[in-house]
């Protein structure tokens, strides 16, 4: 009776062991879903004025053809300021530079919006510091995962096939 518990466990871990390698979305490998979210959807930007600004600003925001949610802003620096860059807090994606002054967003939540200007004829100072190490860093889950826990599981099966046979055999 332990022998086929054992092996009913092995099999049982061999299943779980595969779901979440071949069922999650958005894997290196696995297709995507290309549906467009519901058209109603629409989150939240805040924008939060800084000195050179006085929260004036161009902004549409519209539901694109894919059904996302895309924010234009464009920034109205007061006189004597000219616009430097963006800082934006939340989910979204861009083809702009965080120095365009026209910034095109296409966001998947709440997002907060600070725009940065100078005053007009001063050169912006600061420092810059570089990432120089050799390694990129991990992220997300490790794809092999999975696959080893699928091997050990696998093991433990045949090993708990090979025991039941030999325990019947001296039978």
């Amino acid at each position: 009776m332990k022998k086929a518990i054992s092996v009913l466990f092995a099999i049982v871990m061999v299943v779980f062991a595969s779901v979440p390698a071949f069922a999650a979305e958005g894997g290196v490998n696995s297709p995507v879903a290309t549906t467009a979210p519901d058209s109603s959807l629409e989150y939240e930007v805040d924008i939060i004025p800084t000195e050179g600004g006085d929260g004036s600003y161009e902004f549409i925001t519209e539901i694109d053809e894919n059904g996302n949610q895309v924010v234009s802003i464009s920034p109205k620096p007061n006189q004597g300021y000219t616009f430097d860059h963006w800082e934006i807090d939340g989910p979204y994606t861009t083809e702009n530079k965080l120095t365009d002054p026209e910034m095109r967003l296409i966001i998947t939540g709440d997002i907060t919006v600070t725009p940065y200007y100078q005053k007009a004829g001063t050169v912006a100072t600061g420092t810059v510091s570089t990432d120089t190490s050799t390694t990129s860093p991990q992220t997300g889950a490790n794809d092999a995962i999975p696959y080893a826990v699928g091997a050990l599981s696998l093991m433990a099966c045949g090993a708990a096939v090979v025991m039941l046979v030999r325990t019947n055999k001296s039978k």
